[in-house]
């Protein structure tokens, strides 16, 4: 077992390298404590993050053991998991912060991924492509139809954008998104609802795709 990260009272000083890479796991590090933010089991956990139950056990089993999460108590023979901390500091010398991909690249991966399969999903329903019709349709920006136009439900959608904006307008425009998806996560299910990801990215800057 791991040795324990420093707490003391809301942050907890993250000490060994394992830790920092479980804290740091997109799949199943602060994504997954999040679900944990107060007493949970992870059947919970994974039931919130519609995720198989075996494979979120085990990586609460790999929290418990870094530190990050802890016991909180039972309910029946199920243990109740707590987060440790709701602020982890991790030490620049655990990151490899001067190669960023090995933070993000494996989340970033898993979204074009999942991304390109769900296209590929989309277009099987809408029948492409049709018999001798091996298009591939590109819309410029400004002329791609409206996603609320396209034929059958859950069109996957991309959207990239560069704009100039003030300090203020930025997190303004981050508030604005959090709320949305916020709303929509604490809206009642509806019937013909299914799992839906949306890809919040923020930064300052502009891609240089070359």
């Amino acid at each position: 077992m791991h040795p324990p990260a420093h707490s003391s009272g809301e942050s907890l000083q993250v000490t060994t390298p394992a830790q920092a890479g479980a804290l740091l796991d997109f799949a199943y590090g602060a994504r997954l404590l999040e679900q944990f933010l107060d007493p949970a089991t992870s059947s919970h956990a994974a039931r919130a993050l519609n995720e198989p139950a075996n494979r979120v056990a085990y990586h609460v089993r790999k929290l418990v053991d870094c530190g990050l999460l802890r016991v909180a108590g039972h309910q029946g023979k199920r243990a109740l998991y707590v987060t440790a901390a709701r602020t982890f500091h991790v030490p620049r010398t655990l990151v490899q912060l001067d190669e960023p991909l090995t933070v993000i690249g494996p989340a970033l991966r898993e979204v074009t991924t999942a991304y390109a399969h769900a296209v590929l999903d989309w277009q099987t329903r809408q029948g492409h492509p049709g018999p001798g019709n091996e298009d591939l349709t590109l819309h410029l920006s400004g002329s791609a139809p409206d996603p609320g136009d396209a034929i059958g439900p859950f069109a996957p959608a991309l959207r990239l954008r560069t704009v100039h904006l003030s300090p203020r307008q930025y997190r303004a425009a981050q508030d604005a998104l959090n709320g949305i998806l916020d709303q929509l996560e604490a809206e009642a299910t509806a019937e013909d609802a299914r799992a839906s990801t949306f890809v919040l990215m923020t930064f300052k800057g502009q891609l240089h795709l070359t």
